[in-house]
């Protein structure tokens, strides 16, 4: 094979690579040789833009946090002109999601210590926007937490449940969960 001079592989095509690597759930075999090689370059390459492959991993979590989480909760909270349209608006964000990067990550944090440290960090992170989405639909803050705990393990639950969800069954299943939590609000409401 060829070798690719290492000033034209960028950090993104690393990331990339390791992406696609993950996506066929070969999170085991990911290592720098083999990233090396299924790119065509030497592993001097690698290190050119990464330390170690923590960096790389650091790198891989960072972009789909920024995708992801970032994109999709601010995004619902800034177009919405309610709390229940920035909780459908992060619904249809979600639903859209088809590489399922959360699954692969959370099965390769199983067994890695590095890459299960970032997924608590970012399971917490995420309950915690989830609670203060739901505190402001509920206009309370227990029942948000309550509601968010719902929301966060039942998608997790989707997730890792066989066969899987389709994400428009996903999004179907959200919805009806997102009708039971308005029922009770009104319920609580009016008693």
């Amino acid at each position: 094979m060829r070798q690719k001079s290492r000033n034209k592989l960028s950090p993104q095509a690393w990331i990339d690579e390791a992406l696609k690597e993950l996506s066929n759930h070969a999170y085991a075999g990911l290592s720098v040789v083999k990233l090396a090689e299924r790119l065509g370059v030497t592993r001097g390459s690698f290190y050119h833009h990464f330390n170690s492959l923590n960096d790389l991993i650091d790198a891989m979590i960072a972009q789909w946090e920024e995708q992801v989480i970032d994109k999709g909760f601010k995004e619902a909270y800034e177009r919405a002109g309610s709390p229940t349209e920035e909780v459908r608006l992060v619904i249809e964000f979600i639903a859209r999601l088809t590489d399922k990067q959360d699954l692969m990550f959370r099965q390769w944090a199983a067994h890695n210590e590095h890459v299960r440290a970032h997924m608590a960090r970012l399971d917490k992170r995420r309950l915690g926007m989830m609670t203060e989405m739901f505190e402001r639909l509920a206009g309370d803050k227990k029942r948000g937490q309550a509601y968010a705990k719902i929301a966060f393990y039942g998608y997790i639950g989707c997730l890792n449940s066989y066969p899987r969800p389709s994400p428009d069954r996903q999004k179907e299943l959200a919805l009806e969960i997102l009708e039971l939590f308005q029922h009770d609000i009104q319920r609580q409401r009016a008693g």
